[in-house]
């Protein structure tokens, strides 16, 4: 194939381009166009407290009640916290086929409330809240026992 020189400089300028495209699709950045930046990754974050509550599928007024009132006491404690993502707060069916990995992970023997330590994606320490059955009937004790168990895993790092 005879490329015409008045072609070329078109040529080169269509190879330069495509290399870029296929640079920037292989590496999973979207190529960016003129004037705009490439905004770097969110980087994650190093300490993250996960709080899980754990129930099966059947489900009684107590478990719900301690569904409702874990999530409320987590959400109204640590709000920022979980908006900049150091505190999860999660609802996990054990009895559906990916999740019961969490039954041996975390001995589990009934509904569960359980604080996970994370740093840097590892898990170093976990707690079941076990008291939460105790202070059922409780609410304010109730909140302030889940506040300050999950407290303590945001203070304390291992």
């Amino acid at each position: 194939m005879k490329i015409r020189k008045s072609c070329f400089p078109q040529m080169v300028l269509i190879v330069a381009a495509a290399l870029a495209v296929g640079t920037a699709l292989g590496s999973g950045t979207p190529p960016a166009t003129a004037g705009e930046e490439i905004a770097a990754p969110t980087p994650a974050v190093a300490h993250v407290v996960r709080v899980y509550y754990f129930h099966g599928n059947a489900r009684c007024v107590s478990c719900r009640k301690i569904e409702a009132l874990a999530g409320e006491a987590v959400r109204a404690a640590f709000a920022g916290e979980m908006k900049q993502r150091k505190v999860e707060w999660l609802v996990v069916n054990v009895e559906e086929p990916a999740n019961r990995h969490f039954i041996q992970d975390y001995r589990l023997y009934t509904k569960s409330l359980v604080v996970v330590d994370l740093v840097d994606g590892t898990q170093v320490r976990w707690k079941n809240l076990e008291r939460i059955w105790e202070l059922l009937r409780e609410d304010e004790a109730f909140r302030q026992y889940v506040q300050g168990e999950v407290r303590s895993y945001l203070e304390k790092r291992s």
